[in-house]
């Protein structure tokens, strides 16, 4: 294999790496084999597509469950290796777990129930008795930065790290326009109105199969108003006041903030 090959071996939904310290890296090829010991069946892998931009071929492994990492490794999820392998190699693995989960759970046809097959053709799994495909599944949602003049709307999930605030963001409904989307969730989460939407960009999102949209508006009307399920608390930020603690530098949701930061600054006053 091409020394330019990643090989991404995942037992359940954690990544196998070698520990180098406080660092952490994947196994080459050979390092593999080494961890898998005679389980040489973990080794039949499965090519995965990579934007072209990535510039490398990555294989990804399917592992038991059961595997237990030998010394020098260890079994991470890819949450844990957020901040602590390059964005490439994180943008690759996600992709690749992605893979692995999606062909772990497509071997039966959900319409009849008989055993699939790859397709020669297209990247999905084909049903021999009914022909269904199945493709990949991809769960797209929009994340959307809020501004009111000088200030932006961050909020709290009940699931996030203490004293996080980020961006409100929710699953697109079957039916649903992008920009529906938006102004359904906001609505629903902060209990606020906006206008004046603006594509920022987009990022694949391994948690689980989603895309996030990036969107920025502006705030049309409303008092912040928490669901207090998804939402338990929003507040107006500025540059000057920020929230404790912000979302990753790896995630589209701070690439928002900071762009935020950017075009506004301090207040003229330095208050």
């Amino acid at each position: 294999m091409s020394g330019t090959s990643w090989h991404l071996a995942f037992a359940g939904l954690r990544l196998l790496v070698v520990e180098e310290g406080d660092a952490v890296r994947v196994p080459g090829a050979g390092e593999l084999a080494a961890a898998l010991g005679t389980d040489r069946g973990g080794l039949v892998g499965a090519e995965v597509p990579l934007p072209n931009a990535l510039g490398r071929r990555c294989l990804a492994y399917d592992l038991p469950t059961t595997f237990e990492a030998p010394t020098g490794y260890a079994l991470l999820g890819l949450r844990a290796l957020f901040e602590r392998i390059p964005a490439e190699l994180f943008r690759a693995a996600g992709t690749a777990l992605q893979k692995v989960e999606w062909l772990r759970t497509h071997g039966f046809c959900s319409r009849c129930g008989h055993a699939t097959r790859r397709h020669e053709i297209h990247e999905a799994m084909e049903c021999p008795a009914c022909g269904h495909l199945h493709f990949p599944r991809l769960s797209p949602a929009v994340i959307v930065l809020v501004e009111r003049g000088r200030e932006m709307l961050l909020a709290r999930s009940p699931g996030f790290p203490e004293g996080m605030y980020s961006t409100v963001a929710g699953v697109v409904e079957p039916g649903e326009s992008l920009e529906e989307a938006v102004h359904r969730e906001i609505l629903e989460e902060v209990g606020v109105e906006v206008g004046g939407l603006r594509y920022f960009g987009s990022q694949p999102w391994p948690f689980p199969h989603s895309l996030m949209i990036g969107f920025v508006a502006r705030w049309a009307g409303g008092e912040i108003r928490v669901d207090g399920k998804e939402i338990v608390d929003a507040q107006w930020f500025t540059a000057d006041r920020l929230a404790p603690r912000l979302p990753s530098g790896l995630s589209i949701a701070r690439r928002l903030v900071d762009d935020f930061l950017t075009r506004t600054g301090p207040s003229p006053s330095g208050g």
